[in-house]
């Protein structure tokens, strides 16, 4: 009787150790497919965030490409204009009305850039 119950206590162990394998296996299935639910999660909401760069950036891109063409070269200011006729000779009186500055504007810059011509 002994015999039989080593072999029914073997039976009992082996039985459990089947048991605690079923649901050690069990378990890591349920955590395999939970990584994978939370990894999908994750990369579909970095797809997501890649989505709305890609938008922002394609945004911007059409924004620079449109004041890229609105943009007209720049404009002198009538006193950059009136410099630069100024040194090139040009009186006082014909800057002023050429510029839009008053005569005595005109003339201040006359007095400061035809002199010194190398500013």
């Amino acid at each position: 009787m002994s015999g039989s119950l080593f072999f029914y206590m073997v039976g009992l162990l082996l039985l459990g150790l089947a048991a605690a394998c079923g649901y050690l296996y069990w378990r890591l299935h349920q955590l395999e497919g939970r990584r994978d639910s939370l990894t999908t999660m994750y990369l579909d909401q970095h797809q997501q965030q890649i989505s709305a760069l890609q938008r922002d950036m394609a945004r911007l891109m059409a924004r620079l490409e449109q004041q890229s063409r609105n943009s007209e070269p720049a404009v002198l200011s009538p006193y950059n204009q009136a410099i630069e006729m100024i040194k090139q000779g040009m009186p006082a009186s014909e800057v002023a009305m050429q510029c839009g500055i008053s005569r005595s504007e005109a003339e201040l810059i006359v007095s400061l850039y035809r002199n010194n011509s190398t500013s």
